[in-house]
Order: C-alpha cells, then structure tokens, then sequence
C-alpha cells in the first residue's frame, strides 16, 4: 500500500510538473509579443519627442561672447549693425563685415543699404547721443534730435505698415529731453509731435505726451533741473565707447 501511494504521488508531481510548464510555455508565448509591442512603441515615442530648445547653449555648446564697439556693414547683407556690449550680451557674428564710420554712416544709406530693421532704435538711439560728445548746447541738442527723429521713419517699418519704434518709449523720453533742454526750440509741443511717433494708447507712464498739457509740465520740470539733465545725457553718450 505504501509502495501504490509513493507511487501515485511521484505520478501526481509529474503530472504537476508537465503541466506547469505548458502554462509558463503559453504564457511566455502570450507575453513576449506584447512586451516587444511596449518596447517598440516606447522607442518610437522618444524618436517623436520633441527636443528641448529652451536652453539652446549647452555645456557641450557654448554660445561664444561676440560684440564690436563701432558701427560695421554686413557686406553680404549690406545691414548696419551696433554690436555694442552695452546693449547686448550676445550678439550673432557677422563673418563678412567692414567698419564705417560713425560720422559718415548716412552716406552709405541707399536702396541696397539699411540699418538693421529690429534693431534701429538702439542703433540711432547711440548715434544721436554721440552728437553731444563734445558738450551740449543748443546746436548739438538740434543735430541730436534731427538723428533720433530718423528712427520713426518709414524706413523702419514692419510688413504690416507699422514703425517698428512707436513703442520705444527709451526714444520718446529722450527727444523729450533734448527738445526742453534746447532754448533755440520755441513751440516745443509742435517740434516734438513732428519729430516722434506716438501709439494711439501711451501706456500709464507716457501719459506725459498725450496732450499740451502735461507735456508743459515735463518740460518745466525738465527745464527746473537742466544742469542734472545736461549731465544725466553726457554720461550718456560716453558710455558708449565707439570706435
């Protein structure tokens, strides 16, 4: 009896066994293509993933410091560019450029010839400043105004029409200055509104210019002060150190 039951149990675990491994057969079986399909559609998820192009300067590409402290020619593009280090941290090189001259810049203008479209408020912002290098007085105040008034000329408009300046208020703020501080000056409102372009909505800080009025005041409160304003726009000028 002992030797029929050792028997029937050594046949049972047999049984078991066999049976056993047929299960982990058909389930491998049932696994395996399934496991390739998620391993598949993972691989193609990450070939479709976008890249991160929030932080284009990586450790393994650095973006290199470029400026240049005078006024050069892209001569490929025939744009005038101002990579000056006071306005940007970096700037994009320009291969193929010639220097030209600060005082002799506007005769290279033409059809062919431009100022860089983006950038003309800083550009003739630092142009106009650099008249009062040699002091400020009533002629250099004139000769600034006449150059900062070209940065809302129609040269410098978008696809849309639109003077791509209207709301650098850097450059209305400063022909402000320039026109109070100027005794040759005398209808100072009328000079100012055809010199600059105005947006229909000046914002909260602006409201200076929106009329007659308090464009008076700043003028006066301008003019109260002129000896620190004269002083204020030479500082202003020598920071640039153009070449």
């Amino acid at each position: 009896m002992e030797h029929n039951s050792e028997h029937s149990k050594r046949e049972f675990d047999r049984r078991r066994f066999i049976s056993d491994g047929v299960k982990i057969t058909l389930l491998a079986g049932i696994l395996s293509p399934l496991e390739q399909a998620c391993n598949s559609k993972t691989k193609n998820t990450d070939k479709k993933k976008p890249k991160d192009k929030s932080n284009p300067v990586s450790k393994n590409n650095k973006r290199r410091k470029w400026n240049a402290e005078k006024l050069v020619i892209n001569t490929k593009s025939n744009i005038i560019h101002l990579p000056t280090a006071s306005f940007y941290i970096y700037y994009d090189e320009i291969k193929n450029l010639r220097e030209i001259s600060i005082d002799t810049w506007e005769s290279h203008l033409s059809e062919q010839v431009r100022l860089n479209k983006n950038k003309s408020g800083n550009i003739i912002e630092v142009l106009s400043l650099q008249k009062l290098r040699h002091g400020v007085s009533d002629n250099s105040l004139t000769e600034a105004a006449k150059m900062l008034a070209l940065s809302f000329g129609k040269d410098y408009e978008n696809s849309k029409g639109l003077n791509v300046n209207i709301t650098n208020y850097r450059l209305h703020e400063l022909m402000l200055q320039l026109i109070s501080l100027n005794n040759s000056m005398s209808y100072k409102w009328q000079t100012f509104n055809s010199m600059v372009l105005k947006p229909q909505k000046p914002g909260k800080r602006q409201a200076w210019m929106a009329d007659e009025n308090n464009f008076n005041q700043r003028v006066k409160y301008i003019q109260d002060r002129e000896a620190e304003y004269q002083n204020r726009l030479v500082k202003r000028a020598s920071k640039y150190n153009l070449t």
